[in-house]
């Protein structure tokens, strides 16, 4: 095994001392609260009352960070504007609505619609969310989630999520003014990583409030854990929106917020201008009749931006991106007449034994691909193995050893996690069975 010590896991921990909590004062008015919880949330401050730009991910630490802005300010929350749905920032909200039940609490129509969508499927979309943050992991192998602390994830509630309490007081469709306490903000629908996601615009201290809309990451155009499709091209839209108010401050729905006109505008260019490479060269790429599988290994983002910072693939990932831009728009046929209708995977699998010469040669394939650290290749292997219920037990634990080995040769946090996770799940499926 590879253990802990690889280059990927190098990099990965040293974004955790970014990740811990920060109470900023951005301008006069604007407080941010990074690192309380899964996500990053604000305070802006008027004559005579303040409005919170999302609320964080657990009523802990949004009562802790509320305890900070007390500090500065003891006049009352009159508004929440909600950048989206997503849990991790409105189950916070709880705590602003014990403070002010008279709230009033805003969003962009169609608020809630991921949710409400994932929630009409059951159960695997909340197991596969456990696996992508890595809430069922063990310390030892949960170094973050990319764009949040380790220790912030495992605080995130498991199981049945509390009320959040989010019931939009006001539904903006379109563009609307939010006044309340002396703080004028503009409310625009700027979708992304969400149908519903809004773009908050503080013009008086020309701060933007990005929503998901950007991370100091690759972001996730498509997450593992299964979303209806995030309309990339309406994202690259929508990140060009935002450069166009010419903001000095620029606070992200994660980590910490980008502060000054020239940096935020570098930043916002350097995301834009990759966000439409990988889009347009995906579109172009299909129309060349390309598959998924080749495009992920054509479709690359240029030399300048490869390496840059906020590009790098702690969160979300280039490959699965094509994948989504690929699906979205085309949906799921890759075009080759072969793959409309595949041989099922355990006869597949019969065929590929029989070619090698038996089930036992694959397995032996598989352990020697695993011990050469080939391990893709090895729980390839072992799927094919397991679809022909052959040594059920010695290729489960093989094929959990194998996914762990690539978890810790990747950079990725939300690959990193699920492939742990999963890989733990097969283990504890092997006692259960004794």
């Amino acid at each position: 095994m590879g253990g802990g010590e690889t280059a990927a896991t190098r990099e990965l921990r040293a974004l955790n001392p970014s990740l811990e909590r920060e109470f900023i004062r951005l301008t006069d008015r604007v407080f941010v609260a990074a690192g309380y919880g899964m996500s990053t949330f604000a305070f802006i401050i008027g004559e005579a009352g303040i409005i919170a730009v999302d609320a964080g991910s657990t009523p802990e630490a949004t009562a802790e960070a509320l305890g900070e802005l007390r500090r500065h300010s003891h006049l009352p929350i009159l508004g929440l504007v909600c950048t989206h749905h997503h849990f991790d920032h409105i189950l916070g909200s709880v705590v602003l609505w014990e403070e002010n039940p008279d709230i009033e609490i805003w969003g962009i129509e169609p608020f809630a619609n991921e949710a409400l969508r994932l929630a009409a499927v059951g159960p695997i979309a909340l197991q596969r969310a456990f696996r992508q943050f890595g809430h069922l992991l063990p310390p030892e192998l949960h170094i973050n989630t990319g764009f949040a602390s380790a220790a912030e994830a495992r605080r995130f509630p498991l199981g049945d999520l509390p009320d959040p309490r989010v019931h939009l007081t006001r539904r903006v469709t379109g563009t609307a003014a939010v006044e309340l306490g002396g703080v004028t903000l503009q409310v625009s629908h700027n979708p992304g990583e969400t149908d519903d996601q809004a773009l908050v615009w503080f013009e008086r201290d020309r701060v933007a409030f990005a929503g998901d809309n950007m991370y100091r990451s690759w972001p996730n155009l498509y997450a593992i854990r299964g979303t209806p499709y995030r309309d990339v091209r309406d994202w690259c839209e929508s990140i060009d929106r935002i450069r166009a108010l010419e903001p000095a401050h620029l606070v992200l729905g994660h980590t910490l917020p980008i502060s000054g006109a020239g940096a935020v505008d570098e930043a916002l260019g350097v995301y834009s201008r990759a966000l439409w490479h990988v889009y347009n060269a995906t579109i172009e790429g299909m129309n060349a009749g390309r598959t998924p599988d080749e495009l992920v290994l054509e479709v690359r983002l240029p030399e300048d931006l490869a390496e840059h910072p906020l590009l790098r693939e702690y969160y979300g990932a280039v490959a699965w991106s094509v994948r989504a831009i690929f699906d979205g728009v085309l949906g799921w046929f890759d075009g080759n007449p072969t793959t409309l209708n595949p041989l099922y995977p355990a006869k597949r699998a019969e065929r590929i034994a029989a070619l090698a010469g038996g089930a036992d040669i694959l397995l032996e394939q598989a352990r020697d691909a695993l011990a050469a650290g080939e391990a893709q290749w090895a729980a390839e292997l072992c799927d094919m193995l397991l679809a022909i219920d052959f040594r059920r037990d010695d290729v489960t634990a093989l094929k959990a050893d194998a996914l762990d080995e690539i978890a810790f040769n990747l950079l990725n946090a939300t690959g990193r996690n699920y492939l742990h996770t999963y890989a733990q799940e097969l283990r504890e499926s092997l006692g259960a069975a004794d």
